[in-house]
């Protein structure tokens, strides 16, 4: 299977060439716009050509099934223009946004999750939904009649999650909702931002681009300075020291979790009051990583090489890179020692210490789900970030994070705005207006600064905007350059990648850490490309390939 690029010269033509068996197609299939889109993707990301079809088509469409096109993909666009739509408030963002679909152009709404797609679809008015679509986010089957459908003319709105970026439609206007938000950014490579392409097919259409959210991104920001209208109440914003608490130990794990006075307090309050509390630690399973108690050999995957975490009741490990589920070992690689540790307390083992502290009301752990049947009862629910979604459905009257601190450890140049945008959607998200009872949110730290942090809070997001936009623009950070993170194949020689780069007078940053990525900060994403170009060669596929990811904002 293959894709016309065009005519090649004879110059360009390799050795071997096989002949055409069959022309499958005698249109092109995916229009010009979404041909362009997967070119741009290439060479922006780093990915090329292939693996951006790859992300582009729906399965069926690479494996040969014919696709008849009838009608030519069409737009009434009138020409590119860009606006915003940055309110807090979920139900009065979604009325705008309905207010522009009202007008009856084709639209393309995206929203960085599923179940916000699929509310918003839902909350529709009945003579909108029915001339909308929406966008699977599977493949298989459901993907394939949804991209016929949409690829026919039969449906002139489409609304969805990151993937809807690809449906085949010539839209008049884009809206993206939140979209600072990272669930733009796929998961796996190629690591594509499914909002820079909604920006980009916009532009190319001649499209009205809406953005919205509860704060723009640095890019949108830093472009459009929009303004911040709406601020939170000083008096729902805690910031507790965790110096100052109790340091619950856990048994084989090195590391304590603290839980202050004042979380213990607000948490058992807030729960007799009949509402729910959130407590949110960045860290799944028992612990976040394992390692031998004699020599400190970390565990690592043998797959990938990246750090290991204990989870279940089985305490099996799995990789936090790639995945790969595995047992321990009996015995250390290094010092053949049997003794094993494990280091910073995750979700599992916090569940088992809140146990300790908080009794008569149901303890849960919200990734598994388990709060559906939970509505009526006020309950204490650990999670991640991802957590915070369970505001769209529950009365959560408490949202507290147990260690912000982790987050601006993180070795990303994005660390604060992430940090800063949690505490900042853990306010609002889910919440009206009309609502008598607020929420309040809880943040434990030690190099918060808490007055400072709770003053740019209370200020907005462009008070922490102007601050962060002129740290970055000094060291030509993105939105003012690209930043490209580089993780090397297991037994690849650092060092001497990080030579030949700065001998091409690349700047290169090293954590110094063998499982942790490179980062490449450079002007020019085409350079960096073609000097990477070679490591991607067909003799290097036993060793394994880098895996690059491009941020530009």
């Amino acid at each position: 299977m293959g894709f016309v690029l065009g005519p090649a010269g004879q110059s360009e033509l390799p050795r071997n060439l096989r002949s055409v068996a069959e022309v499958l197609d005698e249109k092109n299939v995916l229009g010009d716009d979404l041909w362009d889109l997967a070119l741009w993707m290439g060479r922006t990301f780093l990915c090329g050509t292939g693996l951006a079809l790859q992300a582009l088509c729906p399965p069926p469409l690479l494996k040969g099934e014919l696709l008849v096109v009838r009608n030519p993909l069409s737009s009434s666009a009138k020409g590119f223009r860009e606006s915003s739509c940055f309110i807090p408030w979920d139900g009065r963002r979604a009325d705008r946004y309905i207010q522009t679909m009202e007008r009856g152009e084709r639209t393309l709404v995206l929203f960085p999750e599923r179940g916000m797609a699929r509310t918003f679809f839902a909350g529709l008015p009945s003579h909108l939904q029915s001339k909308a679509l929406l966008w699977p986010s599977t493949g298989g089957k459901k993907l394939w009649d949804a991209w016929r459908t949409v690829r026919e003319g039969a449906t002139p709105i489409v609304v969805g999650g990151p993937g809807a970026v690809f449906a085949p439609l010539r839209p008049d206007v884009i809206i993206v909702d939140d979209e600072a938000n990272p669930g733009y950014i796929a998961q796996r490579p190629p690591r594509i931002s499914a909002r820079s392409l909604a920006g980009r097919r916009a532009g190319w259409l001649g499209a009205e681009l809406v953005l919205g959210g509860r704060m723009p991104s640095s890019k949108t920001f830093s472009r459009t300075s929009p303004e911040c209208m709406e601020l939170p109440d000083r008096r729902h914003l805690v910031f507790v020291d965790m110096q100052r608490s109790l340091k619950a130990d856990v048994r084989g794990i090195d590391g304590a979790l603290p839980l202050t006075l004042s979380l213990l307090g607000r948490t058992r309050s807030t729960l007799e009051e009949g509402r729910n509390v959130l407590w949110i630690l960045d860290r799944r399973g028992e612990a976040a990583e394992v390692f031998c108690s004699d020599c400190g050999t970390p565990v690592r995957c043998s797959r990938c090489g990246g750090t290991v975490r204990v989870e279940g009741k089985s305490k099996g490990l799995r990789c936090i890179r790639c995945g790969l589920r595995t047992s321990l070992e009996r015995s250390c690689s290094v010092c053949r020692g049997s003794l094993w540790t494990g280091r910073r307390p995750g979700l599992e083992a916090l569940a088992t210490m809140a146990g300790r502290f908080i009794r008569g009301h149901p303890i849960i752990l919200g990734e598994e789900g388990h709060h559906r049947g939970q509505k009526a009862v006020p309950s204490l629910i650990l999670g991640t970030r991802g957590a915070l979604t369970l505001c769209d459905s529950l009365d959560v009257g408490l949202a507290a994070w147990l260690d912000l601190d982790a987050e601006l450890r993180k070795a990303e140049y994005g660390a604060r705005f992430h940090a800063y945008s949690m505490v900042w959607e853990s306010y609002w998200r889910g919440r009206s207006p009309s609502e008598e009872r607020a929420r309040i949110v809880l943040v434990q730290g030690r190099r918060l600064g808490g007055s400072t942090w709770r003053d740019t809070l209370m200020r907005g997001w462009g008070c922490f905007w102007r601050e962060e936009l002129s740290n970055r623009k000094a060291l030509e950070l993105p939105p003012f350059g690209f930043l490209v993170q580089i993780e090397t194949p297991r037994g690849e020689d650092r060092a001497a990648l990080v030579r030949s780069l700065e001998d091409a007078r690349f700047f290169v940053m090293d954590p110094g850490e063998a499982d942790l990525p490179l980062w490449v900060s450079t002007r020019s994403v085409e350079s960096l490309g073609s000097f990477l170009a070679p490591r991607f060669g067909i003799e290097r596929s036993r060793s394994g390939f880098p895996v690059v990811t491009v941020w530009a904002e």
